[in-house]
């Protein structure tokens, strides 16, 4: 990729071995490149990249499609593996980049660093260019929030369509429970009848049922919790910025799915609060 000499300082690309491109890298001079950790572990894996010699087909200005022919860069630098979309490679990115002046192209793309508000700049930007040359055209302006806004879209997508079905299977669930525990109260009338004649309060016999149906629900976040690490690990390599274990949102799912179980198990409880012992015990 054909760059100047301020694109790794303006997107805070880090150096790692060797020096970055500068301005005396200029056309008729010695072609030089700089390559990424990828590309060092991939094709110079065990020597030394510093002054090695690449061949690459040389980009003929004008022209999407064609390439010419392969001409030999020397390797001056490393720099750390950039990532430039929302799945990153498991093996880092292949990159190789070249002094614009040795390889110039005629699809540039400007990026300007700033301390202020980047849409505040736009109208100075588009003003230096003009100065230079006014039918240069200037399309797709955009700040790098939007930019990776823009490349989260399937992303969030996804996340939209996960936590639906999250939501869903979280309702499907509280239901399933508190069905259960209903059919299981209306079973066991006459127990609870038996109990409440022989001295249990009502907040025993609550305490009683919700403590049976809250033990199952235990048992199964407990089984739940370490699926989401699992599922976490492979989301991390599927979702931009996503680590395997995210503490707060494991919490606060923890948190949703204790109270959806309580009060789902709290309603039958409490009904069975409600039972005239007399009533129960002439049940068969």
């Amino acid at each position: 990729m054909p760059v100047t000499p301020a694109y790794y300082r303006t997107y805070g690309i880090r150096l790692v071995r060797g020096r970055y491109l500068t301005g005396q890298d200029r056309a008729g001079g010695v072609r030089v490149a700089m390559v990424s950790e990828g590309f060092v572990r991939k094709y110079l894996a065990g020597v030394e990249p510093l002054g090695q010699r690449i061949s690459i087909p040389e980009l003929i200005p004008g022209s999407a499609q064609e390439l010419g022919a392969a001409v030999e860069w020397q390797v001056v630098g490393v720099f750390h593996d950039v990532q430039y979309d929302s799945h990153p490679q498991t093996g880092g990115t292949t990159e190789v980049d070249v002094p614009f002046d040795q390889s110039p192209w005629a699809f540039t793309t400007l990026a300007v660093r700033t301390n202020g508000n980047p849409e505040a700049v736009t109208k100075s930007i588009a003003a230096a260019v003009r100065s230079v040359n006014p039918d240069y055209p200037m399309t797709n302006i955009r700040t790098m929030e939007q930019v990776v806004s823009e490349s989260l879209i399937t992303d969030r997508f996804a996340v939209e369509v996960f936590g639906a079905f999250a939501g869903l299977a979280l309702v499907l669930a509280a239901v399933g429970i508190y069905g259960v525990m209903t059919f299981s109260v209306a079973q066991r009338n006459h127990e609870m009848g038996i109990r409440m004649a022989l001295g249990a309060g009502s907040a025993h016999v609550l305490k009683h049922i919700v403590g049976e149906g809250m033990k199952a629900a235990l048992m199964g976040m407990a089984v739940g919790l370490p699926g989401a690490y699992f599922v976490g690990r492979i989301m991390r390599n599927q979702l931009y910025n996503v680590a395997s274990i995210d503490a707060l949102a494991l919490l606060g799912v923890t948190v949703i799915l204790f109270s959806s179980a309580l009060l789902a198990c709290y309603w039958p409880a409490r009904r069975a609060t409600k039972i005239d012992p007399l009533a129960a015990l002439r049940q068969d």
